[in-house]
């Protein structure tokens, strides 16, 4: 078993090592969705049923993994408004909780890490080499 970002770059030989080999794509809005929330959960899901909509709409392209990035960058929203003084004096129940504000502002930051261009390279791929099995 494997597991690669980069399928065009494996040669031939090693390929043929694979019996199966399947493509993931990008996930859809409503695994987003889904995704977004499950990363929430352990913040109290701070974030409406409408934001959670919106903000999956939002990260179109974004992998689970951008997901993720993006929830760490934004959990941390909260924390940068404070003084350092701030941050050694306060019990973690007084930082107020994340808010749609924070995906919005690390949105900015933190981009989808898989441009049009790979995308098209891995479909490419996945024609030619994917979804195969021997025996």
């Amino acid at each position: 078993m494997g597991a690669t970002n980069r399928p065009q770059e494996l040669d031939q030989a090693a390929l043929r090592r694979f019996s199966k080999r399947v493509y993931v794509a990008l996930p859809g809005e409503e695994t987003r969705f889904s995704l977004l929330r499950n990363l929430l959960e352990k913040h109290s899901s701070p974030l409406t049923q409408l934001e959670l909509q919106q903000l999956a709409r939002m990260t179109e392209g974004y992998s689970g993994s951008d997901l993720t990035s993006l929830a760490k960058d934004a959990s941390l929203g909260p924390i940068r408004e404070l003084h350092p003084e701030q941050v050694r004096n306060m019990e973690a129940s007084e930082v107020r909780n994340i808010c749609f504000r924070d995906f919005v502002e690390s949105l900015m930051k933190i981009k989808r890490s898989v441009g049009a261009q790979t995308l098209e390279l891995y479909a490419r791929w996945n024609r030619d080499y994917g979804d195969t099995t021997s025996g």
